[in-house]
């Protein structure tokens, strides 16, 4: 029987269709070809005797034949018949056989008509043709396409060195800047600009395929999760050369890099805040969010494509999910095969990849579904639920029928696949209920000093000198700001000339005898003299002086030189070197967990230079606000806690302006004298805490949780009263209407 097969097939003329074509190319050091279906746009790699045997079938020429002259031509780099049959098998199943009657023709087109409609339709990731881009690219080529050359490299790098050059110098800017653009009230122009940003880096694309004679033959939207994301076919690449795929795949990251320094340039030269906060936003999202997520090779994205073919394993995707089918199959289901190879070899670098971008995939599925339920709401469950169903739930079904059954050629040991999972199943419970996770958090704070006096200004006036600067050691007494009033320095000279002339008036009245006019006279002139009595103390008071010894903490000195001073108005703090503490900012999740670590030691780290000391946390104020206690803390000043301005117009400190984002209380950390000695005041710190010990899985259950509930309310920019009544005490009076100041008489929470 098998004699008769061979001869059979020995006897077939089989006969390529006329839509398949052969493409020479050099790869990983070896000759091959590509051979290109252009009716479907498929394209596979063949070596060298695959093409010599398949270019041999036209319709007369017998597959015996087609060996023969292949043998002759190649000799023992020829195959045998058995080879022969599976390529063969593999022309059958790619459709790259012409059909045998119009019947099977008709069939096939049917069959990838629906293929094709079914991939539209599909509610996850429906795909909307917009038609044929070649004519629009092509006339586009004459205009941009030398962008990928050598100059266009070169004025790249031009300009990608001259916004590095205009950036450099406001990096800190930069930093603080970006921390409000991402905020969600940002997030639509974000979007609509990442919209227009990808239109460009799909054409870019096209243009860089076309450039290097490429076709590219459809261009559309794709709708992933409801969310618009245009798309270029540029499956000809695969006929062009190593080096210019590499280019056609970063192509778009090219153009989006590019727009991105010309945004840098002009928001560093910009004045008007409305359009560096439009010029900062398109930065951002053509340069941060193109790296992260085209660059990133465990995606099937620009990255991928580009690390593929820089490796020379143009199907590195498959064969890692292939080596991990086999590593499940043999160890998970004792099915006894051999371990799949490939003809680029390089295996631990097939499994490296299939394992990080398997890990990879399920983290952005996950992210996916959990931001289409939140954001969509109704119709986000149920494109999650279809999300669900189709990246899990079907798998996995897969999975266990294949378990079940199994093939003709393949028996699964279902009771070694029941003990694994039993003890797998049984570890993992053990792992979340039984393990005790011990966790810290981290509270944002800054060095005062205990009992500092606030040197405030008793007399209204313009700084005319800073006597001292932030960290100096000052005695009692001492000089520290000199104010300048020339009203007030005028009303004293106005009222030295007007007793000047009373005493003159005295004199007159004394020399005539009018006893009764010179007394007069002189009351006037006590009373005067009451007055310059006033005015000195006035005029003394614009040198303000160090009430007593101690360090000088102040966020910015200099910057008050020149500035107006009302009375009252706080400039800078005096406390003690040798007794600090740390006031740290606990949010209404972090309350409970600060509540239990009072009395308790905690660790605290410098955010300059990492310098670490422990501290007692021994204070906890009953009530909160909304204003930091000091205005280092705030991002608008570098700090790490996120402010808006204040919506009352009435606060007239500094600090007041500006509101934190939800209410804090504040925490005291005591510090050892050594430890105050080495600190200076306004350092931020990091204070660590440990909250209390829970299993694992109520641990990562509370935090998914919590992490769920927060992003939902920024997400969707709705207040949520069931996390609101949920708060701790401290917490509950605050609301959009009314938020209490914390008043200085309060008692604080002890142990």
């Amino acid at each position: 029987m098998s004699d008769f097969r061979t001869y059979e097939l020995r006897q077939l003329r089989p006969r390529l269709r006329e839509e398949v074509s052969f493409t020479w190319q050099s790869y990983g050091g070896a000759e091959c070809y590509v051979l290109e279906d252009a009716s479907r746009g498929a394209f596979f790699r063949i070596g060298l005797p695959e093409y010599t045997f398949l270019s041999l079938l036209d319709g007369r020429t017998t597959i015996g034949d087609a060996i023969t002259q292949t043998v002759n031509v190649l000799g023992r780099e020829a195959f045998d018949e058995q080879q022969a049959g599976v390529i063969c098998h593999w022309l059958v199943e790619s459709k790259l056989l012409a059909p045998d009657g119009p019947r099977d023709q008709n069939g096939q087109a049917d069959q990838a008509e629906a293929t094709k409609l079914a991939r539209r339709l599909n509610p996850l990731s429906m795909r909307l043709p917009l038609g044929c881009p070649q004519p629009m690219l092509e006339a586009l080529d004459s205009v941009a396409g030398g962008l990928f050359s050598l100059g266009g490299l070169l004025v790249w790098l031009t300009i990608m060195a001259c916004a590095a050059w205009q950036l450099a110098p406001h990096t800190e800017q930069l930093w603080r800047e970006s921390a409000v653009i991402l905020s969600p009230h940002n997030w639509w122009w974000i979007a609509l600009w990442g919209l227009g940003l990808k239109v460009v880096h799909e054409t870019s694309h096209g243009l860089a395929c076309v450039r290097f004679g490429g076709r590219v033959r459809d261009a559309g939207i794709v709708f992933v999760l409801l969310a618009p994301v245009p798309y270029v076919d540029l499956t000809s690449t695969w006929r062009l050369p190593k080096w210019r795929r590499i280019v056609t795949s970063a192509a778009g990251m090219f153009a989006e890099l590019l727009i991105a320094a010309v945004a840098a340039i002009l928001w560093a030269n910009s004045n008007d805040e409305l359009l560096r906060q439009h010029l900062l936003q398109l930065m951002l999202t053509a340069s941060v969010v193109t790296l992260l997520f085209n660059a990133n090779p465990l995606m099937r994205f620009d990255g991928y494509y580009i690390l593929a073919d820089w490796l020379e394993l143009p199907n590195l995707a498959v064969h890692g999910q292939q080596w991990l089918i086999h590593l499940v199959k043999r160890w998970l289901l004792g099915v006894s095969s051999t371990s799949p190879t490939w003809p680029e070899g390089r295996t631990w670098l097939v499994a490296a990849y299939g394992v990080t971008s398997a890990m990879w995939r399920l983290v952005v599925s996950v992210s996916l579904i959990v931001a289409a339920a939140v954001w969509f709401e109704g119709a986000g469950i149920v494109l999650a639920a279809g999300a669900v169903l189709a990246w899990f739930v079907h798998p996995l079904w897969r999975g266990l029928r294949y378990v079940l059954v199994g093939t003709a050629f393949e028996r699964p040991s279902r009771t070694r696949f029941v003990a694994i999972a039993t003890c797998l199943a049984a570890s993992l419970t053990w792992l979340l209920t039984s393990v005790t996770a011990w966790h810290s958090i981290a509270l944002p704070g800054v060095v005062e000093s205990v009992d500092a006096a606030t040197v405030r200004a008793e007399s209204s006036g313009f700084v005319e000198e800073v006597l001292v600067e932030s960290g100096q050691t000052v005695s009692a007494g001492d000089p520290l700001i000199r104010l300048s009033n020339h009203e007030l320095e005028s009303q004293r000279r106005q009222l030295v000339i007007e007793i000047e002339r009373s005493v003159l008036r005295s004199r007159t009245f004394q020399q005539a005898g009018e006893l009764a006019a010179r007394n007069a006279e002189d009351d006037n002139r006590a009373g005067l003299e009451t007055q310059l009595e006033e005015l000195d103390d006035l005029c003394e008071q614009l040198l303000i002086r160090a009430p007593l010894a101690g360090v000088v903490a102040a966020s910015d000195l200099l910057s008050l030189v020149g500035s107006y001073v009302a009375p009252g108005r706080e400039l800078l703090v005096i406390g003690d070197a040798e007794e600090k503490e740390v006031r740290v900012l606990i949010s209404p999740e972090q309350f409970e967990a600060a509540s239990l670590s009072l009395d308790h030691v905690v660790r605290v780290r410098l955010t300059d230079d990492g310098f670490a000391a422990a501290g007692s946390l021994h204070k906890i104020e009953p009530r909160a606000t909304v204003h930091a206690p000091h205005p280092a803390l705030c991002a608008g000043a570098g700090g790490p806690i996120v402010t808006k301005v204040s919506a009352s117009h009435s606060a007239q400190r500094s600090r007041d302006s500006q509101e934190l984002l939800e209410p804090h209380v504040i925490g005291y950390v005591s510090l050892d004298r050594a430890t105050s000695r080495l600190l200076g005041p306004g350092q931020l710190a990091t204070v660590s805490i440990a909250e209390a010990p829970r299993p694992l899985g109520c641990w990562l259950l509370e935090r998914s949780e919590r992490w769920l509930t927060a992003h939902h309310e920024i997400w969707t920019g709705k207040h949520n009263q069931q996390l609101l009544a949920k708060r701790p005490a401290p917490f509950r009076e605050f609301d959009v209407a009314e938020r209490p100041v914390l008043p200085s008489s309060e008692t604080t929470i002890r142990r």
